[in-house]
């Protein structure tokens, strides 16, 4: 066995992709929609909502941006909450196969959605979540095609992985510019001896 190296200040311990992210509202004219990048930023000629830094952001996004563009206008000129937008982003990538993400910790080399754990009871029990799903069901039925818009179990599951696992994406300055869900870095804050399982 290697001897591990102390890890210094400033050490990269972890890197990976969002398995779903966004930018946040309040920034979707100043940042890119697919690499988060500011400056001169070009508008989405679909949906006049997402913007990106050029055409390489547009097209690499285009595979993820085509269901959002859709609804997007047909909600036009009406402000749907960022929470709604990323459970949007996740129901589609579940239901078009990108539920999948490599990750070394598990035994099969894969980490999914799924295994995230959805922390129904804390959920059910807690009025203000239960609130704000509510909401966020009446925004996504409006918002969402209706073959795409799930069961009432599997939204709170959704809700639930997606209230304790969100982590925000900060910028050099430390600003939060977005939202996303990391399947790796998810498991950070779980025991060791669960990590001995996989």
């Amino acid at each position: 066995m290697s001897k591990q190296q102390p890890l210094t200040k400033g050490s990269l311990i972890l890197q990976e992709k969002p398995f779903a992210y966004i930018v946040k509202s309040k920034f979707i004219k100043e940042r890119c929609d697919f690499c988060l990048g500011s400056g001169k930023l070009l508008k989405c000629g679909g949906c006049n909502f997402t913007h990106y830094c050029g055409v390489l952001c547009q097209r690499d996004a285009w595979a993820e941006h085509k269901y959002e563009c859709l609804c997007m206008k047909k909600i036009a000129g009406r402000v749907i909450p960022d929470a709604a937008r990323m459970m949007a982003k996740i129901i589609w990538k579940l239901q078009y196969g990108g539920y999948l993400q490599k990750f070394y910790y598990s035994r099969n080399g894969y980490r999914k959605f799924n295994d995230l754990m959805p922390h129904l009871e804390n959920v059910k029990w807690d009025e203000k979540r239960m609130e704000h799903l509510q909401s966020l069901q009446c925004v996504l039925k409006e918002y969402l095609a209706p073959e795409h818009f799930p069961n009432s179990t599997e939204l709170l599951g959704i809700y639930g992985r997606l209230c304790i696992n969100s982590f925000n994406i900060l910028d050099d300055d430390l600003n939060s510019v977005g939202t996303g869900i990391y399947l790796a870095a998810s498991i950070l804050d779980h025991s060791c001896k669960v990590l001995k399982k996989f």
